[in-house]
């Protein structure tokens, strides 16, 4: 029965440590929805000249569907974009260097010139790429020394209590 127990403890810790480990591919899966979504934004914008309002409207990303990303950009009016932008961000896990630089990105949507939009958009893109990859790396450090801990850390609660 001891033994039981103890193994229900551990398995316990052990399961809070991987949840914890998953908050940081939840930022990862942010900084790759944004991308992805820059990126198409780019490219349209290069080739087809097409309006804002055309473009979101067209985009399809489960993840920034889900989150409420796409659609408080489909219901942006006019010019409205930046406002809607930055009301669009605080719904993503970013981190902070991310965050400004997509800031940056939209105080500057619908309102410059085609050029100045997509070498703001290059910009941001390349930041961006930055901030995953550093995100990345220190989701693998951290993913493997939380979850490590946690076991630990229940291992240590299991012996105290038997």
């Amino acid at each position: 029965m001891r033994l039981m127990g103890g193994l229900l403890i551990v398995s316990a810790f052990s399961f809070c440590g991987v949840s914890f480990a998953g908050e940081a591919k939840t930022e990862i899966r942010a900084l790759e929805a944004l991308l992805s979504l820059l990126r198409t934004l780019s490219q349209r914008l290069s080739w087809g000249k097409e309006p804002l309002h055309t473009l979101f409207s067209s985009m399809d990303d489960p993840y920034l569907e889900r989150i409420g990303f796409l659609p408080l950009l489909r219901n942006a009016e006019g010019r409205n974009y930046p406002d809607a932008w930055e009301r669009a961000l605080r719904l993503l896990p970013l981190p902070p260097e991310a965050m400004r630089e997509a800031q940056a990105l939209g105080a500057s949507l619908g309102r410059v010139s085609l050029e100045a939009q997509l070498e703001r958009l290059s910009l941001c893109i390349a930041s961006i790429e930055t901030c995953r990859e550093n995100a990345q790396d220190n989701a693998r450090r951290k993913c493997r020394s939380t979850v490590a801990l946690w076991v630990l850390a229940g291992l240590l609660a299991a012996l105290l209590l038997i």
